[in-house]
């Protein structure tokens, strides 16, 4: 007989399940993430505790008809069993594999494609809205964690969502948890022996009917109360507010600070490989490194960082330091607007993001940061490719929209010393907003053959010399830079190359004399064309007058696919081969 799991291809087929049938699926689908998952990597922690709400939702509502939201969506795991999609596990973390989050092309069962969070409450309240105007009898449903609602824009919908009776119902996922635990006033709203009431007045005080769950692993309880709001939700807009556990099921989770939020492959009775972060020695590692070391001899920083401390190596700063090292929760325009108090009182400040979320502080940056010409100093990792989470983590935007804001300064680090220097002259001096990139990879383990010591870090780096032109390289494609020149060099054509450190401002008079004195000038970069580093080279080129022919290596308009950065290099094509045979058609003279 097959398993319960097996005969499911849409989320029809388990309405036949009575509820004890229900529950030996829950035990089979844990079962199944928990092998599935300790071999490709995913989102366990996250997934292994909203099987029952999930399966709850699947079983009360009627989808696609009802359309649920989930919010950032790494929680959607047995959604996507329960839409037919077991077949697609096993290609987790693969090419062209299944989506750590929701995917409408996957599926018609996926309404939105999201990978932040904090999204979907106000697209739920859109989709509501238009229920409501139809007149059908359909419901928006938002799945949400509780620590989405740190974020700015759940407020907003939060707020809306109350205002007009929406056929809308808010399903709070309440572990605790946002990726660390979480912190402020929405934790000690729903944390405590009366974190019911306190809820209950809250949301009903805004004008939710609401409803708690005290076990949302208690399907028995679930499919009551799901029922209950079902009926409800016609009346009024209805928050039900579950407490669930984080990595319920997987034992090693219990101790673990995120409850195995993310990992790589692991094994799931030792915990060996349970980390978040690719293996080896990251440009995240050396900063966090960086900022302990100050932190122990006493420099005068604090940190903050949105709730992504372990994608910024900053696990001994928040331990050891906890009153210089703060986690603000899942809010990235805050982090920003903290650091600018933080600055106006006098403070040195960092503030640690992963570039993907960095670009939801933009209008901090320039309004709160910028415009007030603030010394804080932003940290963005995981600049350029960012492997496999989602099209829109890619930090392949950030030099093209930061470029345009006054008096931010704008830094990349091709190397680890780079990394390292310029975090220790803004801890002891910082003049200014500026912005410190670097790529979410390992450091190359040749890199010190290409570092110049001696060379200033407030100047460009000048790594080889060239007779037949220069690569001015942004540090992210400074590994496919080497090999380009490399490629060259066997075929007789010297290049110089140049680690170009500053991106904004341009280090204009050593730029200068390369650019005068070269007809023939490559620049690559691991960001979208549009207003990126070679177009800063460009707008040299023409306002100069120079006669210098440009071949720029970016990433065409667009977004990228999920992948490892060797094969996405090559499917954007600002590779070392291809980039090589782009020199060969423009410039043939020179082989």
């Amino acid at each position: 007989m097959k398993s319960f799991l097996e005969q499911i291809k849409s989320p029809r087929d388990i309405k036949q399940y009575s509820v004890e049938e229900l529950k030996s699926l829950a035990l089979e689908i844990r079962e199944f993430l928990i092998s599935s998952v300790s071999k490709t990597g995913g989102h366990i922690g996250a997934n292994l505790g909203v099987i029952e709400l999930t399966i709850a939702i699947h079983y009360t509502f009627n989808l696609p008809e009802d359309k649920v939201v989930f919010d950032t969506g790494h929680q959607g795991y047995t959604h996507k069993l329960l839409t037919g999609r077991k077949a697609l596990f096993e290609t987790l973390n693969q090419l062209d594999g299944m989506s750590r989050f929701l995917c409408r092309e996957e599926s018609i069962y996926d309404v939105i494609d999201a990978s932040h969070a904090g999204t979907a409450i106000s697209i739920a309240t859109g989709i509501a809205t238009q229920c409501k105007a139809d007149q059908t009898k359909h419901l928006a449903i938002a799945f949400i964690g509780d620590g989405c609602l740190v974020e700015g824009m759940s407020s907003e919908g939060l707020n809306f969502g109350a205002s007009t009776n929406l056929p809308l119902l808010i399903i709070i996922n309440d572990n605790g948890m946002s990726i660390p635990k979480n912190v402020g006033g929405i934790y000690n709203l729903f944390s405590g022996p009366d974190w019911s009431n306190k809820s209950r007045s809250y949301f009903e005080g805004m004008g939710y009917s609401y409803i708690s769950i005290a076990d949302g692993h208690d399907l028995d309880l679930i499919i009551s109360k799901f029922r209950e709001a079902k009926t409800k939700v016609m009346d009024k807009s209805v928050v039900i507010h579950a407490k669930t556990e984080k990595g319920r099921g997987l034992p090693i989770a219990k101790d673990h600070p995120y409850k195995m939020h993310f990992s790589m492959p692991f094994n799931p009775k030792t915990g060996e490989g349970s980390s978040p972060t690719p293996a080896g020695k990251t440009y995240s590692v050396i900063a966090g490194k960086k900022l302990y070391e100050l932190l122990k001899c006493g420099t005068d920083i604090t940190i903050l960082t949105p709730s992504t401390p372990y994608a910024s190596g900053l696990d001994n700063c928040l331990t050891e330091f906890p009153d210089k090292t703060i986690d603000v929760g899942m809010a990235e325009q805050h982090a920003l607007g903290m650091a600018s108090g933080l600055a106006l009182s006098k403070k040195n400040c960092f503030v640690y993001y992963q570039s993907t979320f960095m670009q939801r502080a933009m209008d901090q940056i320039l309004h709160d940061v910028c415009f007030m010409d603030l010394p804080v100093t932003i940290l963005a990792v995981r600049s350029g490719f960012a492997g496999f989470d989602s099209p829109t983590h890619h930090g392949i935007y950030d030099i093209s929209y930061l470029r345009g804001i006054p008096n931010l300064q704008i830094f990349y680090a091709g190397t680890s010393y780079d990394l390292e220097s310029i975090i220790e002259i803004r801890a002891k001096n910082p003049v200014g907003p500026m912005v410190i990139l670097h790529p979410y990879e390992s450091i190359r383990p040749n890199e010190n053959e290409y570092i110049r010591k001696e060379c200033e870090i407030n100047n460009m780096e000048t790594i080889y010399e060239g007779k037949d032109g220069y690569i001015l390289s942004v540090g992210n494609t400074l590994g496919e830079s080497i090999k380009l020149r490399e490629l060259l060099l066997q075929h007789n054509v010297e290049f110089g190359l140049v680690n170009i450190r500053w991106i904004k401002p341009l280090p204009f008079s050593q730029l200068s004399n390369i650019l005068k004195n070269n007809n023939r000038i490559i620049t690559t970069e691991e960001n979208i064309i549009e207003a990126g580093f070679g177009s800063s080279i460009a707008e040299i080129i023409t306002d100069e007058g120079l006669n210098c022919q440009l071949l720029r290596s970016a990433i065409c308009d667009g977004f990228v696919k999920p992948g490892n950065k060797d094969d996405l290099v090559k499917i954007a094509q600002i590779d070392s081969i291809t980039m090589f045979n782009k020199v060969k058609n423009k410039w043939g003279d020179l082989f």
